[in-house]
């Protein structure tokens, strides 16, 4: 039991300090992103690219994501799988799937269909 205390009490300790451990929100979720899932994923060999088509971790991202996917349609953004690589991706908002959205990137496509990952919009400007 002491022994927990003390790892717990380490873990708490380097989680509140910047410069060893990123910044966590109360989700557990890294400070400027926001945790995703994928529904579906398609990765067309021909045309070297993959399409992966998310939405929210939990309902109660569902108003962070509604408002990224309107504020940043056609956009670049960068997402992360369980290797812990940020890659980059165009983001689209699918009109016609309420609280859906789709990423296009070069394949293969880095997770599989239910996977969750994390998605953030990069600082400084974006490209259409």
């Amino acid at each position: 039991m002491r022994c927990n205390l003390v790892s717990t009490t380490a873990w708490l300790l380097l989680l509140s300090v910047p410069s060893i451990s990123q910044q966590v929100s109360p989700s557990g979720v890294a400070a400027g992103s926001l945790g995703c899932r994928a529904l579906e994923t398609y990765t067309d060999g021909e045309l070297k690219v993959a399409a992966i088509v998310f939405h929210q971790h939990d309902e109660a991202q569902r108003s962070q994501l509604a408002v990224l996917l309107r504020d940043h349609s056609g956009e670049m953004v960068e997402i992360q799988g369980e290797d812990g690589k940020w890659r980059r991706a165009r983001m689209v908002r699918l009109k016609s799937c309420f609280g859906r959205g789709l990423l296009l990137l070069t394949a293969p496509a880095p997770f599989s269909e239910h996977a969750e990952f994390l998605l953030r919009v990069p600082a400084g400007p974006q490209t259409h």
